[in-house]
Parts: structure tokens; sequence; C-alpha cells
């Protein structure tokens, strides 16, 4: 059996090879099209992309854990919300770096004055565009919900998928970005088991 390391080393390998070719030949084709969409399309997009901002979601898993640890004690559901706002925080704090230290332009700059790539260590909304915090939130809460309930681990990554795919439809991000927020918010939560394993049990 594969270990959760040697996953995390193939998975990371697989990634890495998969950005650098969809940042040269992907990435740019792709934002053309979605930008081409009919409006309705993205407007639906549009409204599916919220389910990726992790507010909601880091409060409401923060309450669970809250609730379940001071209030009426029960270690597993205590455990699912710390895990759940672990996972979800910390892959969103690595996304915030990460898109500090890349400082790729987003889609728009291309659209708008024809800017593509990376600035390095730079802060500016329009280009904070690799990782994508959204898919890392979305595949995070995947991920650490599907430990809890494999049983609806499908429909749950299918969610996660969307989310990501909303924000390369509406030209938020392009696909590498959204695939590295993924294997980011896999590797926090691989990271993340280990370390709150001592809760659970």
């Amino acid at each position: 059996m594969i270990s959760d390391r040697a996953k995390l080393i193939i998975s990371s390998s697989a990634v890495f090879v998969f950005v650098g070719i969809s940042y040269f030949f992907i990435d740019i084709p792709v934002a053309r099209f979605c930008k081409g969409l009919d409006a309705s399309i993205r407007d639906v997009f549009g409204t599916i992309t919220e389910l990726g901002i992790s507010t909601w979601y880091l409060i409401g898993s923060f309450a669970l854990f809250a609730i379940f640890t001071f209030i009426r004690p029960h270690r597993r559901y205590a455990y699912m919300g710390l895990f759940i706002f672990a996972s979800i925080a910390v892959s969103g704090l690595l996304t915030d770096i990460i898109k500090v230290i890349f400082a790729r332009y987003r889609p728009e700059m291309l659209f708008e004055k024809g800017l593509y790539g990376l600035r390095f260590f730079a802060y500016d909304p329009r280009i904070t565009s690799f990782p994508s915090g959204h898919a890392a939130t979305a595949f995070s809460l995947a991920f650490v919900l599907s430990h809890f309930f494999p049983k609806f681990r499908i429909p749950l990554f299918i969610f996660a998928v969307v989310v990501a795919a909303s924000r390369v439809i509406i030209t938020a991000h392009y696909i590498s970005d959204a695939v590295a927020g993924a294997w980011l918010a896999m590797a926090c939560v691989v990271f993340l088991e280990k370390a709150l394993a001592s809760i659970e049990r």
C-alpha cells in the first residue's frame, strides 16, 4: 500500500509537470475560450464560485469545535470542527503567501492589458492568481469531509471540482491556478490529519 508521504511526492511531481505544461500551452487558450462563453453560463458559475469563499466554513467549523468542546463535549465532533477549520485556515494562509511570492497576473490583466506571467514578490489583487484560494478551500472541505463521510466522497469531490472550475470559467484564475490550489489543499489535509490524530482518538 502506498504511504501518504509517497502519494504526496508522486502527486506533487505530477502537479508540478502539469502546472508547467499548462502555464505555457493550456492556460491562455482555455481562458480565452471561457471569456467567450455566453453570459448566462458565466453568471451561473459566478454564483457557484461563491461556495469557495472560506469565511463561513471557518466560522461554522470553529463554532462546531467550540460547541462540542466546551458546551456539549463530544470528541469526534470537536475533532471534525477543528480538522475542517485548520485545513481551510492553513491552506488559505499558504495560498496567500504563495500568491505574493509568485505574483501571477490574473486573466483579467491578459484581456485588459495583454499581461501574462509572474512578477514575483509583489502584492496587488490583479497579480494574485496563483494558486486559487477558492479551489484550496473547496478541496480542503472535500478532503476532510470525505475522511468522516467516505460514502459521500464522490459528490464531495464533484462539488470541489465544480467550484474550482467556476474560477476558471469566470476567468478569475487559470487552470493551473485551480490545480495548484487543489493539490495544496490535499497536502495540508494529509499533514494535519497526522498532526491532529491524537485528538481524534
